[in-house]
């Protein structure tokens, strides 16, 4: 009996070795990247930019961006003053699929709504309070295997926000083919034993 226990707890083992591990959240609040910027908008865009898994592109790195009092910090800002510098939308991919994806977005315009959406076709728009208001909102996406953001102002002429505070979590990898092949392999040949096992001590 302690054979088969010891056979099953093997059993179990092995898939729990190949199952892929839950991963951790990531988040991303531009302070080490925007430490030395200014406060005032150039026009001049880093983009594309990469931190981490992610890609931002059409916006810039200011710290404590002025006119946006919400947000004291590091922020990846676009404004439309300046022409074609910076973008609306700003744009985010990622190196791999995520999921429970959120971002949160400071609007330096009047009241404005923003529609922030992704490449599984899950998008959400709310209507933020001015800057003067200390307009902010958080936007979350759900969506597993997500890979692009889409974060668009409804002024196409002369926007002005920034985002702050992203977080997401890479979804767990999926095994290879091969790797399920063998897992497979793993658990016919544990059930062989076991069958064997459990059949010699029944003819005792």
């Amino acid at each position: 009996m302690k054979k088969t226990h010891l056979t099953l707890f093997s059993t179990f083992a092995f898939l729990a070795f190949f199952a892929p591990a839950p991963a951790d959240p990531t988040e991303i609040d531009f302070d080490p990247q925007g430490a030395n910027r200014g406060g005032n908008i150039t026009g001049i865009p880093d983009s594309p930019l990469t931190i981490d898994l992610a890609t931002f592109t059409g916006g810039e790195l200011l710290n404590a961006e002025v006119g946006m009092n919400t947000d004291r910090s590091g922020v990846y800002a676009t404004e439309g003053t300046f022409g074609s510098g910076e973008t609306n939308p700003l744009l985010i991919s990622f190196a791999v699929p995520l999921q429970a994806f959120s971002v949160l977005l400071l609007n330096g315009d009047d009241s404005m709504s923003y529609t922030v959406s992704d490449d599984l076709g899950e998008s959400l728009t709310h209507l933020v309070p001015s800057a003067g208001s200390s307009g902010a909102s958080i936007f979350s996406l759900p969506g597993v295997g997500l890979k692009a953001v889409r974060i668009a102002s409804a002024n196409a002429d002369t926007w002005d926000f920034a985002i702050d505070n992203l977080s997401f979590t890479p979804t767990a990898s999926i095994p290879e083919p091969e790797s399920l092949s063998l897992v497979g392999v793993g658990v016919v040949l544990l059930f062989a034993i076991w069958l064997y096992r459990h059949r010699r001590l029944l003819q005792r």
